[in-house]
């Protein structure tokens, strides 16, 4: 019968004092914080349409048109008359950035489980990580990935708010050509444009998590075989090897 106190061992905290083992709390962290500052924002405009009546009078129509996770702008309907009450307006704006957004949070979700179950494995399983070349190669590989999937994702995502921005303008976008309402002799100005700054911050840390994943890269490479042999080719004939990572105090 196997003996899981002999695989798992003693709980090992001193790992969280080396690299890998003090990267991972910090690579969580930004995890949380770049999905957070993504999925906890409001996209809101608003705009004024300004409609001229039979009396030769006009009247002004106020809508605010707001979106939050995954921006998908095209669904945030105002559902209401703009100027003539033939013909309602129940459609939302021109295009959102929903497939950049859920990429980005999945990606987020992912490395942040990840980083509890890698803690774990350091923590409780130290020995059998350093014992079995396939738990080091395996660490190195996943980091890798994560590395790219935080530089696809995060320009992605830059590239999606940059679309969100343009059709959040709506001057800018043509969205008023699309409103039969807002055509001569009736017109539409924007009131309210939506803010951004969480958004940019996210950006920010998607970056931020890509590139504290490349240095986790080494660290985790100096964990493999392929860095001992490496060492071990470089170390002087009849030299005496520095002390391994067995060796703790």
């Amino acid at each position: 019968m196997v003996n899981v106190g002999e695989i798992c061992g003693e709980a090992f905290f001193g790992v969280l004092k080396e690299p890998r083992g003090i990267l991972k709390p910090i690579e969580w962290i930004l995890s949380i914080f770049a999905f957070a500052t993504m999925t906890g924002s409001t996209l809101k405009v608003a705009f004024t349409a300004t409609c001229q009546m039979d009396n030769n009078k006009t009247e002004e129509h106020p809508f605010t048109v707001s979106s939050s996770y995954p921006y998908r702008l095209e669904d945030a309907k105002y559902g209401q008359y703009v100027c003539n009450e033939s013909h309602p307006q129940d459609q939302g704006l021109l295009q959102g950035a929903a497939s950049a957004a859920q990429f980005y949070v999945f990606v987020g979700v992912m490395v942040f489980l990840y980083c509890l179950a890698a803690l774990i494995l350091y923590i409780f399983f130290d020995q059998t990580y350093r014992k079995h070349n396939a738990c080091t190669i395996g660490d190195l590989i996943v980091s890798g990935v994560i590395t790219l999937l935080w530089l696809i994702s995060s320009s992605a995502w830059a590239s999606g708010v940059t679309d969100l921005k343009y059709y959040t303008d709506l001057a800018q976008c043509g969205y008023f050509s699309h409103l039969h309402e807002c055509a001569a002799p009736n017109s539409c100005s924007q009131t309210l444009n939506a803010n951004f700054a969480s958004l940019n911050v996210s950006i920010i840390f998607g970056f931020l998590n890509m590139l504290v994943w490349a240095g986790n890269v080494w660290f985790a490479y100096k964990e493999t075989p392929w860095h001992k042999v490496t060492q071990s080719k470089a170390t002087p004939p009849g030299s005496s090897p520095g002390p391994t990572d067995q060796q703790r105090i």
